[in-house]
C-alpha cells in the first residue's frame, strides 16, 4: 500500500509541490497536511474507474523517463497554476480546452 500512496502522492497535486521537488520522502517524514492531502489523494485515485488508474499510471511512467529539468518545469507550471484565483483558473481551463480540441 506504501508504494501506491507514493505513487499516488506523485501523480496528483503533490506532482508539482516542493515536497515533490525536494526528492522522496517517506511517510513518516510528512508533515500531517502532507498526509492528509496524500490519503485524500490515494481515496480519489482508489474510486476511479480501472481505465482512469492506468491513465495515470501511464503518465507517472512519462514522467518519470522525463530529464529532470523537464519534471521541474511541469512542477513550476503547475505550481503557477495552482496559485491562480479560481476565475483565472477556470478561464485558463477554458482556454486549453478550447486549444486542445482544435487541434485535434
Amino acid at each position: 500500500m506504501r508504494e501506491v500512496v507514493a505513487r499516488v502522492l506523485l501523480l496528483l497535486p503533490l506532482l508539482a509541490t516542493p515536497v515533490a521537488a525536494q526528492g522522496w520522502r517517506g511517510w513518516d517524514q510528512l508533515s500531517p497536511e502532507e498526509q492528509r492531502r496524500a490519503w485524500d489523494n490515494y481515496q480519489r485515485y482508489q474510486q476511479l474507474p480501472q481505465q482512469q488508474q492506468r491513465m495515470i499510471e501511464r503518465r507517472y511512467q512519462q514522467f518519470q523517463t522525463m530529464p529532470p529539468q523537464e519534471q521541474q518545469r511541469l512542477r513550476q507550471n503547475y505550481e503557477t497554476y495552482r496559485g491562480l484565483d479560481p476565475g483565472a483558473r477556470h478561464e485558463f481551463t477554458e482556454k486549453y480546452r478550447r486549444w486542445k480540441s482544435d487541434r485535434h
